[in-house]
């Protein structure tokens, strides 16, 4: 799948500005904050996220450490792991992002900073 073409869901931190810029460009959205999971473990997210085959798009590593290091299911993460947070700095980020004609396939973590992306597929362990 293409960037545009990935589900997601949005942890805490990012803002519902870039909610509503990932809907205006036809991403199907999620938002932890509309759904009152404001008391989820990244746990649980991680697998709705995985059950409901979205994305977790966070400026939290922990995502991928879980995924990672702990071997929890993973369908995919996009760590914004960005010197400025604001929202416009976000969203001018992901426009680039929606650019791309990269293939990401599920299982995949993304590590996207101003300059570069780097990708790493998620090992899954036999809980």
């Amino acid at each position: 799948m293409r960037f545009h073409e990935i589900r997601i869901i949005t942890d805490e931190n990012i803002s519902p500005r870039v909610v509503t810029f990932l809907r205006a460009e036809g991403i199907d959205v999620k938002d932890t904050k509309e759904q009152n999971w404001h008391d989820k473990e990244d746990e649980e997210t991680l697998e709705i996220a995985y059950k409901e085959q979205r994305f977790v798009l966070t400026h939290d590593s922990d995502f991928g450490t879980l995924a990672i290091n702990e071997g929890k299911q993973n369908y995919g993460s996009i760590y914004l792991w960005l010197r400025n947070v604001s929202s416009h700095n976000v969203i001018q980020v992901y426009e680039q992002l929606l650019r791309l004609n990269t293939l990401i396939s599920s299982g995949t973590i993304l590590v996207v900073e101003e300059t570069r992306i780097r990708m790493r597929h998620s090992e899954q362990k036999n809980n």
